[in-house]
């Protein structure tokens, strides 16, 4: 149990084999990025494993989930303008937005009976502000690792519409919903077809967010061309070899039956996790998990951050505080569970020695 969003696991064994080969044939030179068999293997998996039927030609090949986001920042609007986002959130997004010298606007989530609501009302508000022209929508959110509803979904894209708002939606743990029918792409919900660009990656389905890749897809063709100017201006080459690679690789049975496994030992794990806090912390609460191997943990009525950082770091283990995350964070924590079972009991038996003795 550890700090960061990396899992602890390899990757799939079937992208392991598929690269040792590509290594092994050692020809790794320009690969276009409209090759057929990689857009043929990602408008399947949207179709068959996220439920969303796209267009080939809504594929945008970019560098990584955050150059893409920024490139939607540069593209749609201009230094000074608003960028809203859902604290508590993941705190790049901040960076980005000021490293393009926007202004962060929240729209802070709700927190009751242990998991978040969006504020429409406040929404409502901060989209009628013709300044604000983007707001970037994180589900699966990180670092509250719930997944929105298909009811929420439907009214950001009515208010986006309103308001005449870009919706950039990361959906980076898309395949780490617990429930996968819970999983609701963007992009599929009609009021968001025209102002929508939704942004895609291996990196987390398969601890895979060491490499810079991911796949922007943008139904509107307007909003695509422009996407596509934007990204081209930002030095953008080809497709790495090894990313085409890995991504056919990933997005295959193979691929499929190895996160069904993960997911598995999450669902095991966090049983343990929260056996452990009933006995040995019972004052902090698990938030609702709908996705990932990561748990946003209340730990408000157990002490101040410090005390309960503290208590951790005794234990061995980086807290991931989550203050970092906006101040709607404070007195939270997000920890890793994506691990070997002997890992993750390993762990909690130090944390247990330090929680008797505080």
């Amino acid at each position: 149990m550890m700090a960061g969003a990396q899992l602890h696991v390899k990757t799939a064994p079937c992208i392991i084999n598929a690269l040792t080969g590509l290594a092994q044939k050692g020809l790794f030179g320009w690969t276009t990025s409209s090759d057929p068999q990689y857009l043929d293997a990602i408008e399947r998996w949207m179709r068959t494993i996220r439920g969303w039927e796209i267009q080939q030609e809504w594929i945008v090949p970019s560098y990584g989930i955050l150059q893409g986001i920024c490139a939607c920042i540069r593209a749609f609007t201009k230094p000074g303008d608003g960028i809203i986002v859902q604290q508590p959130v993941y705190l790049l997004y901040a960076r980005a937005i000021n490293n393009c010298e926007r202004m962060l606007v929240d729209n802070t989530l709700h927190y009751e009976d242990g998991h978040y609501t969006m504020d429409f009302e406040d929404l409502d508000v901060k989209m009628r502000d013709p300044k604000n022209k983007i707001m970037i929508l994180c589900n699966p959110h990180n670092p509250i690792m719930d997944v929105w509803n298909k009811q929420s979904l439907v009214r950001v894209a009515e208010l986006a519409k309103q308001h005449n708002v870009l919706v950039v939606t990361d959906e980076i743990f898309a395949e780490h919903a617990i429930t996968p029918e819970d999983m609701t792409p963007y992009g599929s919900i009609e009021a968001a077809q025209d102002h929508c660009v939704i942004c895609t990656s291996l990196g987390k389905a398969f601890n895979f967010t060491g490499t810079s890749h991911a796949n922007i897809i943008i139904p509107n063709n307007d909003i695509r061309s422009r996407y596509i100017s934007q990204r081209d201006s930002d030095h953008y080459g080809s497709l790495s070899p090894f990313m085409r690679t890995a991504t056919l690789a990933a997005y295959s049975p193979d691929g499929k039956a190895w996160i069904d496994a993960l997911l598995q030992l999450i669902k095991d794990n966090e049983r343990i996790f929260g056996s452990f806090l009933k006995e040995h912390c019972p004052k902090a609460k698990i938030s609702r998990h709908g996705a990932g191997s990561l748990l946003w943990v209340d730990f408000r009525a157990v002490g101040t951050e410090e005390k309960v950082a503290a208590q951790f770091w005794r234990a061995g283990i980086q807290p991931d505080l989550g203050s970092k995350y906006g101040a709607p964070g404070e007195g939270f924590m997000r920890l890793q569970i994506g691990m070997p079972k002997s890992e993750l009991t390993a762990t909690l038996t130090r944390l247990s020695k330090v929680l008797a003795d505080p």
